[in-house]
């Protein structure tokens, strides 16, 4: 794997790093690793073997630790985003419900304070964790209540949290992991979202080279290896062209979405364990994309781009949005009750900007910028969903004044507009359509919310 060419755009740390599925997703999101650890002596040869050429420094700086407890978190580079598949571990009831000190007395084996005490420390923009889904309720749910009360109340940080499959993101792999992101510099009105599903980039047919039986595959795992096909416990095991065949390391990389180049200087035995342990690339490379492009918007808040305005001008701005997620303009009766009869809007257009919405289908839209010709897509659906939209509305709702919205700043940054009001008192126009119904097809001009 190849040193990227792209500019700096943040910098991470790998922690309890394996053989660096974080560090490969980061970094093709234009991330520097300052700082990683690893304490498994055969993972770190497989990580240093695919990482010497990206990140030479942690090698050359002595800042691949081999053991976290043995770092003190001051002596960690600055960095902006912590990456962490942490070990699920229990709490015992001295730490349960306690403050912060009594926690990390009562706690000391727990590895989660090493994480802990490296975001008290170091104080990062943002922290993105990786768990077994099992975590959300391990220990009744006392654990994952107490990972949230220190992460919120006690360090400050947002919180949210969703299980993802690898499924989700593309990858032909159940894999069920409960992502976990948390944000320093965030109000009241909080707006990261986990992107929408995705569809497969390739199914296991594809991972064998023949017909195989399922689309999707069971989630790798580290030991029970060699089950037979029946057996409930079986996930290594596949029918494909009416043969059973065995995973090994190749199949197992390419469902983890590792790229062929990605090398396993140690057994195979231990190369297929390893990716057992690793993170589902793609999946943390879709997430990260939101998280990072969330973290600029709140970089931005307390400077001049921050955008505040009165509940008018953001309800103008709620109307374009949901004209291209809905991409229909339904009709009232005499009394301004909606009805089901509606216009399907093929274009939507703001006066004042040089941009041109194009709805292409129910998921994406083309961008056309009138002065330059440029054009680009935008999946619709990973900005703008339903659950959005309703906590948009319940924010101005709530809102007094003039105020800010961080949900809608990711919005407007992704389809390049920030106003839609008319530019001069004498434009009567702030949005127009361009709509049909069966035979009628017409364009329409000052739509108002």
């Amino acid at each position: 794997m190849s040193q990227s060419t792209n500019a700096i755009k943040f910098k991470f740390i790998d922690l309890f790093a394996g053989i660096g599925g974080f560090h490969l997703a980061m970094h093709r999101l234009g991330g520097e690793c300052v700082f990683a650890s690893e304490i498994d002596s055969q993972a770190r040869k497989t990580y240093q073997y695919n990482y010497k050429t990206i990140s030479p420094e942690l090698f050359n700086n002595g800042l691949f630790n081999n053991d976290i407890r043995n770092i003190m978190p001051h002596d960690i580079p600055d960095f902006d985003l912590l990456c962490a598949g942490f070990p699920c571990q229990p709490f015992s009831q001295a730490g349960y419900k306690r403050g912060f000190n009594d926690n990390h007395n009562s706690e000391r084996g727990n590895l989660f304070f090493n994480i802990v005490d490296i975001i008290e420390a170091k104080k990062p923009k943002a922290f993105f964790l990786e768990n077994v889904r099992g975590l959300v309720n391990h220990d009744s749910g006392k654990t994952f209540k107490i990972i949230r009360t220190i992460l919120e109340d006690e360090l400050n940080y947002s919180f949210y949290h969703k299980i993802v499959h690898a499924s989700d993101y593309g990858l032909p792999q159940l894999r069920p992991r409960v992502f976990i992101v948390g944000f320093r510099d965030e109000d009241f009105m909080r707006g990261f979202n986990f992107p929408m599903p995705k569809p497969l980039k390739f199914n296991m047919s594809d991972v064998w080279g023949g017909q195989c039986s399922r689309d999707i595959g069971f989630t790798l795992r580290v030991g029970g290896r060699g089950s037979n096909i029946e057996d409930r416990r079986n996930w290594d095991a596949y029918l494909v062209d009416n043969v059973v065949r065995k995973l090994s390391y190749i199949e197992a990389r390419k469902m983890q979405g590792f790229p062929d180049e990605f090398h396993f200087p140690v057994s195979n035995t231990q190369a297929v364990k390893q990716l057992g342990n690793s993170v589902a690339v793609d999946a943390v490379e879709v997430v990260g994309r939101n998280i990072i492009t969330y973290m600029d918007t709140l970089n931005t808040q307390d400077t001049a781009m921050k955008a505040t305005y009165n509940k008018g001008e953001w309800s103008e701005l709620l109307l374009f949005i949901k004209l291209l997620l809905e991409q229909q303009l339904f009709l009232a009766d005499a009394q301004l009750n909606t009805t089901d009869d509606f216009f399907t809007v093929h274009k939507v257009t703001t006066q004042n900007l040089d941009l041109e919405f194009f709805i292409l289908n129910k998921s994406t839209i083309e961008i056309a910028n009138k002065k330059t010709g440029e054009k680009r897509t935008v999946i619709i659906s990973d900005i703008i969903t339903p659950d959005i939209l309703q906590r948009i509305i319940a924010d101005i709702k709530n809102s007094k004044g003039t105020f800010a919205l961080a949900t809608f700043k990711i919005i407007q940054d992704t389809l390049g507009f920030n106003v839609v009001k008319g530019g001069h008192s004498s434009q009567k126009a702030d949005i127009s359509l361009d709509i049909s119904k069966e035979n009628f097809i017409r364009k329409i001009t000052k739509v108002l919310p």
